[in-house]
């Protein structure tokens, strides 16, 4: 387990260590709010990463306990994706046989899922980003941050040229958004498994932020570094 504070740890009126004026006016991508976790995907490794997030944000203090997961409405078996992994807590299409944390909720609705978000994690294919960032970024907190964890390369519309994913999320947002990346040689399954994989974090949040959002990533079976 990582050091961090556990919600159960919490002592009333106790100064969190991610809470301390000088880190607040030192870093403008840090907020003073709950972290507001939205996950912008639901395929084979959207679920799985909801599985880690979803029992992390569920046990540390400074995240609210619901994490939004944005699903592209189908239907399955005759229901609706959202309502079977809101009811049965499993992605029966792109990850059967696990089940999901019960404050990971699906919402097919990309705004509303988005809505004052500080903490977005990307793991879609990347074709589909450019008609979903306009609308995320309305409804977003205004700290908000990214983090891609979508494989390959973008090309630059105008140079052609390959660029990384991470920058064109972020060139799509504010001056100043930042976008990390969790990378490593994993497989969504593996993890999902719990075997033991590893990845990092690259990141330029500031602290103490940088930490904070490792911390939503590791697990004991999912070895997170920064």
């Amino acid at each position: 387990m990582s050091s961090g504070m556990l919600k159960s740890d919490a002592l009333p009126n106790s100064e969190s260590p991610y809470v301390r004026p000088s880190i607040m006016s030192e870093n403008p991508q840090y907020h003073d709010t709950l972290e507001r976790i939205c996950i912008i995907g639901s395929g084979n490794w959207g679920s799985t990463i909801s599985m880690i997030v979803g029992e992390n944000a569920a046990g540390y203090e400074e995240c609210e306990n619901c994490v939004n997961m944005w699903v592209y409405e189908e239907q399955v078996d005759g229901r609706k994706l959202t309502d079977i992994i809101n009811t049965d807590h499993e992605n029966i299409k792109y990850l059967p046989g696990h089940k999901i944390p019960t404050n990971v909720v699906a919402v097919s609705d990309l705004c509303k899922a988005a809505k004052g978000a500080t903490l977005l994690i990307f793991v879609l294919p990347h074709q589909f980003l450019p008609p979903l960032l306009a609308q995320i970024r309305e409804v977003v907190h205004p700290s908000c941050r990214g983090v891609s964890l979508i494989k390959g390369l973008d090309f630059d519309e105008i140079s052609s040229r390959p660029t990384l994913i991470s920058e064109s999320i972020a060139s799509n947002f504010w001056p100043g958004f930042q976008c990390g990346v969790l990378m490593g040689a994993n497989v969504a399954g593996e993890v999902a498994n719990g075997e033991l994989c590893e990845s990092t974090l690259g990141s330029c949040f500031g602290e103490p932020l940088d930490e904070q959002t490792r911390r939503i990533f590791d697990a004991p079976t999912f070895r997170v570094q920064h």
